[in-house]
């Protein structure tokens, strides 16, 4: 499946580099946050559900579906990140993805041991995309990385030894969300094992409040039509909240400067 854009990169050096990852309607994410902090560079035409970054996008019959079946191919993502929860095959998808993220980065230009924060933005089941991607791009790139979940449904067994830090951008709303904390038990706290509660127990997640977002639908977290009381719109306030955790991390300031050396 396609992830949230195609590939949209600021016309020179890297600041920060986002990789977006999850499809359907959030390339109106992708855009607002371009709008909102154009010293990004933004990489979106990484596969994130096909190891073999074989795209379905731009095919007719996927357009199709993708505008009169909707729920038939939301349930086959669901069936795909379980694919790539399930620890048979975990390892190797997650070395196929991030090796397909460095990959498109080092195409875009990135140069590993730059010290150029790389940024992984995912939706829903894009999180255990995100997560599972975070080893190997920390091998192949040597790069400061971060996390961002926005509605992550992930099973929480992935390793965020190298992450710097994970933001978990959820609501008490989303119960899409609610059910893959139940669903896996590496996301319950009793196994401390797990690499989620690992990284909780070091203090690397941060939760942030969206409510009253919804995973899908006219009040999901990416709406542009449903508004707060400040008068935002949803998808307004969740690209706010991107654009802020990312410049309070890395302190990115808008500009074009060459990419370090």
């Amino acid at each position: 499946m396609r992830s949230l854009a195609r590939r949209l990169l600021h016309e020179r050096g890297f600041r920060t580099a986002a990789t977006t990852v999850r499809a359907a309607n959030g390339g109106q994410l992708v855009r607002t946050v371009l709008a909102g902090a154009p010293e990004l560079r933004v990489l979106g035409q990484v596969q994130p559900y096909s190891p073999l970054a074989d795209p379905l996008a731009d095919r007719p019959v996927w357009a199709w579906l993708r505008h009169h079946v909707g729920l038939l191919l939301f349930l086959h993502n669901v069936m795909q990140i379980f694919v790539a929860a399930d620890r048979r095959y975990r390892p190797l998808y997650n070395r196929a993805v991030g090796s397909q993220i460095a990959t498109q980065l080092r195409l875009a230009g990135y140069r590993p041991d730059s010290g150029v924060p790389v940024v992984l933005l995912s939706y829903s089941g894009g999180a255990q995309v995100a997560t599972g991607a975070v080893d190997e791009l920390h091998t192949r790139l040597r790069c400061p990385l971060m996390v961002i979940t926005l509605g992550g449904f992930h099973n929480g067994a992935n390793d965020l030894t190298h992450a710097e830090h994970v933001h978990q951008l959820t609501s008490a709303y989303d119960r899409i969300e609610r059910v893959g904390t139940w669903i896996f038990p590496q996301r319950w706290r009793l196994f401390r094992r797990s690499g989620w509660n690992r990284a909780r127990r070091a203090g690397k997640i941060t939760v942030h409040r969206l409510e009253p977002a919804t995973h899908l639908g006219p009040r999901s977290y990416i709406s542009p039509e449903e508004r707060l009381p400040d008068g935002r719109s949803h998808l307004d306030r969740t690209t706010d909240t991107v654009i802020t955790l990312i410049r309070a991390r890395y302190g990115a300031s808008t500009g074009t400067d060459s990419p370090p050396r």
